[in-house]
């Protein structure tokens, strides 16, 4: 059965749990969702089961055939590369528009949530799925306070891909600078585009090299408070 929550309709929580069963890894890459079974599982009609799945379809996180069903997608090493190559184009555009139009208040609220994440992340016995969560809504605001919609929706299918690949899980399990993502914001914070365009680039290959066995670009020092 589906959790109780009168804020959200029935096919968002369905929509929520299937999403976390996915990205945590209950559902692996390439498992059939056998529909008749989630109306079982969940104790609702089909057409909610279908709206659910079509939200995650969105997200790029299944896939529908026609007499195949849908399964969990399964990305081969040639998408994943695609992948990141879209997401770090998508998202070094981002900080550049951020550098040269970001407001005050958005940095503020955009620096609150870098320490937040930072300070989770260094916890020792943090919730691993919840701070991958926490890390993918970070980028994603990142993309929303540039006012552009397109890039927001784009990044998050495109991340959200990755969360199901064993290299974003590696990824988060490695030692980072306990003010990481911190460091990221204090330098779009200088308003200088080039310079925050680098610094998003050692932040998306400092974990990427580390993973594939190359020297992690070293992150820059953390500019001085404003």
């Amino acid at each position: 059965m589906i959790p109780v929550d009168t804020f959200q309709t029935k096919s968002s929580q369905i929509y929520a749990v299937l999403k976390s069963d996915i990205t945590t890894g209950v559902y692996k890459p390439g498992l059939h969702l056998v529909r008749r079974d989630l109306v079982k599982r969940f104790g609702v009609s089909l057409s909610i089961v279908n709206e659910a799945l079509g939200r995650l379809g969105n997200d790029g996180l299944v896939e529908t055939k026609e007499m195949y069903g849908t399964r969990v997608i399964a990305l081969s090493t040639e998408m994943l590369q695609e992948e990141f190559v879209l997401r770090e184009a998508i998202e070094r555009h981002v900080v550049r528009l951020l550098a040269e139009g970001g407001t005050d208040e958005c940095f503020e609220e955009l620096l609150n949530q870098a320490q937040t994440l930072d300070r989770l992340n260094a916890e020792k016995t943090h919730d691993e799925a919840k701070v991958t969560m926490m890390h993918l809504e970070f980028h994603l605001q990142l993309a929303r306070a540039t006012g552009y919609a397109a890039l927001e929706e784009t990044l998050k299918r495109s991340s959200m891909r990755a969360l199901l690949t064993t290299r974003w899980r590696k990824n988060q399990r490695l030692p980072h600078p306990v003010d990481f993502h911190e460091q990221l914001i204090r330098v779009i914070m200088d308003r200088n585009a080039a310079l925050a365009d680098q610094k998003m680039r050692e932040h998306l290959h400092f974990a990427a090299d580390a993973v594939e066995g190359k020297p992690a670009e070293a992150p820059a020092a953390p500019s001085p408070a404003h």
